[in-house]
């Protein structure tokens, strides 16, 4: 395992440079400027994803992710269009933990929450007779620490059953330590738990937390820090009301929807996001 005393921004800067390999490899002929950002949207997208399958869905959500944030070859929502959008023209083909037979799913779907500030932001929402599967896509942002922050509408302004909810007390604990988790973005999870709730309120739902991980994680203890975290939050969370929290990694996706009868168009595009995004981090020198 490397060894504990490099510095997270090493160790995120080795998983970007190994994030960037995995797209020179896949298009070499693409040119990527030297913070990993492609010249057109187009670039960014592996083949058998097209640009018109999500571009509306993307224009109607905030934080600009198509002018800059999508460009990056390390982007956790272009991983996420990348991933679900062969998936936009079949729904019903669409199996997620939580969920499966969707008629309809989009992407960067606003899901307000009854508050005067900006309503979440999902980076997949499914619906259908089963109720929704909302999932929240991760790359390197894990990789960085998180200090749990809410404004006091969060608390003044939110008055109805979701106050009774595991999900509120745990931002109300939260508020008080801060610094409570370190890797995992508990405050945005709960904020989406909130939001969810408020715009399905008669609906099963599932808050997806999708994160990537290279193909060597174990050479990383940051990356099994991540993952006792949400197993810590996750026994905080569930059975107290809300949508139900369930998390997994990408790689874990893929092998979940790799079953004997996989169609063949399906084996065809993991193979692809393998090819992608499941690669070495720890062939740089990070100690």
């Amino acid at each position: 395992m490397i060894e504990n005393r490099a510095s997270t921004t090493v160790v995120r800067e080795a998983c970007r440079n190994a994030l960037r390999r995995g797209f020179i490899a896949q298009a070499p002929h693409t040119s990527l400027d030297n913070k990993g950002y492609v010249g057109e949207i187009s670039d960014n997208l592996i083949t058998g994803v097209n640009l018109a399958d999500f571009e509306g869905d993307l224009l109607q959500g905030d934080g600009s992710e198509l002018r800059l944030k999508f460009r990056a070859v390390h982007s956790s929502s272009a991983l996420a269009v990348n991933c679900f959008a062969p998936f936009r023209s079949k729904p019903n083909a669409l199996s997620l933990p939580g969920g499966s037979s969707f008629t309809t799913f989009s992407f960067e779907r606003k899901c307000p929450h009854g508050i005067r500030r900006q309503p979440p932001n999902l980076d997949l929402v499914a619906e259908g007779p089963g109720g929704v599967v909302a999932v929240e896509s991760k790359c390197l942002e894990p990789l960085s620490p998180h200090v749990a922050d809410f404004a006091p509408v969060y608390f003044t302004h939110i008055t109805d059953e979701r106050r009774e909810t595991s999900w509120f007390a745990e931002m109300q604990r939260l508020a008080r330590e801060p610094r409570t988790y370190r890797w995992l973005d508990a405050a945005q999870l709960i904020k989406h738990a909130l939001g969810i709730s408020y715009t399905f309120p008669s609906q099963p739902a599932v808050l997806l937390y999708i994160y990537w991980e290279p193909s060597d994680k174990d050479a990383f203890s940051i990356f099994a820090e991540h993952r006792a975290e949400i197993d810590r939050f996750a026994a905080l969370i569930q059975g107290g009301g809300g949508p139900q929290f369930v998390s997994m990694s990408y790689p874990e996706l893929w092998k979940l929807w790799e079953r004997p009868g996989t169609p063949d168009w399906l084996r065809t595009h993991l193979a692809r996001l393998r090819a992608r995004y499941w690669v070495v981090a720890s062939e740089e020198q990070v100690a």
